[in-house]
């Protein structure tokens, strides 16, 4: 009879330790990830988004033992990635890498905002500077005498429309007094030839894409968008010392839907920083001068700061909406 009774009581034990200990069954994450996960990235393939999602990914696939597919899906600056991942169920296994996320919800073109995507991570804060053939202006002061001068004549080219690029270049105008004309080009490669080939006055971008040709002397950096001095470029004004509140750049990370059950949402997190501080991942990021500042952030901290930006950026979105 007591050894029935023993049979009995470890046959219940068994089943609670399979349910979790508390009679109830186990969570969504366990055992997570199971089979392959989908990373939808809503820009062009070869381009600093696509880039940075490849070089994190690689290293959650050695994580997590599964293979991570990097799908690009172009279109409206991310947002139909954002509508593509929005439409697959909510299991953890469709992720999205994302740098304008703030922006878009912030002009209206996404409607999937933080009610349906929480951010997992951000990696990268990047840098941005106005650069300039160095034979038409040395200084900051001589651009900004420039754009005084001659009210919006000044053109300074960006990527895309309605993107970080445009939005930098309106604020730059707003906090130094200045009539800028945005100039849309389609991607870095035109942008950097209209500079060279003196189509454009001015330009904004981040270094690591510039680097060979500041190599050569082809372009310099006449002010950084910062608020300390980099120690890369020690001589480089900062926008803030110019008395200009304007540090922003592209936040490059990670969403998922928000509905996802929040243990996966740790679990990736974890996983993440994990990657972040790999070897690996650092030497990418000063191979691309992508360390100038702190990038990193957690869930917590990410879904704050883009919470922010989107109020920051809704502002901006109607002024030029309304020009």
């Amino acid at each position: 009879m007591k050894f029935k009774i023993g049979l009995v009581l470890m046959a219940i034990m068994m089943l609670l330790a399979a349910c979790g200990g508390n009679g109830k069954e186990g969570s969504a994450a366990d055992g997570y990830p199971e089979r392959n996960i989908e990373v939808l990235v809503g820009h062009g393939a070869g381009g600093g988004t696509d880039l940075f999602t490849r070089a994190v990914t690689t290293e959650l696939e050695d994580i997590f033992g599964v293979n991570i597919n990097v799908v690009n899906q172009e279109g409206g600056a991310g947002v139909v990635a954002a509508q593509n991942a929005y439409n697959q169920p909510s299991d953890g296994y469709t992720l999205v890498g994302d740098a304008a996320f703030p922006l878009t919800v912030a002009s209206g073109t996404n409607q999937h905002g933080l009610d349906d995507f929480t951010p997992i991570a951000r990696f990268q804060s990047d840098t941005y500077a106005l650069w300039v053939d160095p034979n038409k202006y040395s200084s900051i002061e001589e651009f900004v005498q420039a754009a005084k001068e001659k009210p919006g004549e000044i053109t300074v080219g960006g990527t895309g429309s309605m993107g970080m690029d445009e939005f930098t270049v309106f604020l730059l105008g707003q906090e130094a007094g200045l009539d800028l004309s945005f100039i849309a080009m389609e991607g870095s490669g035109d942008m950097h030839a209209g500079l060279i080939g003196g189509h454009l006055d001015a330009m904004v971008d981040e270094f690591g894409p510039t680097k060979s040709l500041y190599d050569d002397g082809s372009i310099e950096p006449l002010v950084v968008f910062a608020e300390e001095r980099l120690e890369e470029f020690p001589d480089l004004p900062t926008t803030v010392e110019n008395g200009w509140d304007l540090t922003d750049g592209n936040e490059r990370g990670f969403y998922i839907k928000s509905d996802t059950d929040p243990e996966i949402i740790s679990a990736l997190e974890k996983a993440m920083k994990e990657v972040y501080d790999s070897e690996d991942y650092k030497a990418y990021e000063e191979e691309n001068y992508l360390h100038l500042r702190e990038g990193w952030m957690n869930s917590e901290d990410f879904t704050q700061r883009t919470e922010e930006l989107i109020e920051k950026y809704t502002e901006v979105a109607e002024q030029l909406q309304g020009n």
